[in-house]
């Protein structure tokens, strides 16, 4: 049975105590705290004094995260011993990996909240829809899912830069450069857009072409940049491309993913 419990701003006593009970329970722990951290292993390095999120697994996996960002500052994949120890004004945490040998210290000073949960199960299979190479095939087979009228004269073009995507024509008889992205697009995306848009530019200098980068999402920046440059975005459903392109396999009347323009 799943139970739940969590302090706000607790003494360092009671904080020291709701860390250590999660740490013996192997509860999923997660604490918002100011503290600092201190590496040894494969290499060194110190982490100053800061207000991080340090989420504790059950397995002993360790991760510390910045206020800002998706990947942990500093982590421990496992865990073979974790202490918890009160020494003066400060809680050490620690972390020790035994092959190869890594250490991980987390010296807390200040406890925002801490939460601890026991009973976490998740025994589903993680199913990966589609990568990119077969979303820019679908939508090469499926233009219309980004355009009405585009129709497509080349999957994979080489230019100066690179390869793009995909290379339709639009209903006015305008060339369009298509980027994919299975993920969120950044500026680095609009920049390999613009590049590829660019090349074709030079050997088709009297084409009128647009470019068009097609993704799940976009970052503010990467949209500021990409209409500042006359680009276009298309959201795109990976999800729903994935189960449209599961359909049509199952009816068996279209070339498959893998298939389609390499002919």
């Amino acid at each position: 049975m799943t139970s739940v419990r969590y302090i706000v701003n607790p003494d360092l006593a009671t904080g020291y105590d709701f860390i250590n009970s999660a740490v013996v329970r192997r509860d999923l722990l997660v604490v918002a705290a100011r503290c600092s951290v201190v590496y040894e292993g494969r290499g060194a390095s110190r982490l100053g004094e800061g207000d991080r999120l340090i989420i504790v697994k059950p397995d002993g996996a360790v991760l510390v995260h910045r206020p800002s960002g998706y990947s942990p500052v500093n982590w421990q994949p496992d865990s073979h011993v974790i202490t918890v120890e009160r020494q003066d004004n400060l809680i050490l945490f620690r972390s020790v990996r035994k092959r190869p040998r890594e250490i991980l210290e987390i010296i807390i000073s200040k406890i925002y909240f801490a939460i601890a949960v026991h009973g976490l199960v998740d025994d589903a299979e993680f199913i990966e829809y589609l990568d990119e190479e077969e979303i820019a095939d679908y939508l090469a087979h499926h233009p219309e899912v980004i355009e009405e009228g585009l129709r497509v004269v080349r999957r994979e073009r080489p230019v100066e830069s690179g390869y793009a995507d995909i290379v339709a024509v639009d209903s006015e008889g305008r060339y369009v450069v298509i980027e994919v992205k299975r993920v969120t697009a950044g500026l680095e995306a609009v920049k390999q857009l613009h590049r590829y848009l660019e090349n074709f530019r030079k050997v088709n200098p009297e084409a009128k072409v647009r470019g068009i980068l097609a993704a799940p999402a976009i970052t503010k920046d990467a949209l500021s940049l990409l209409t500042s440059l006359g680009l276009e975005y298309r959201h795109i459903d990976v999800a729903k491309l994935y189960r449209e392109a599961k359909r049509e396999k199952r009816r068996g009347g279209a070339a498959s993913l893998l298939e389609f323009i390499k002919r």
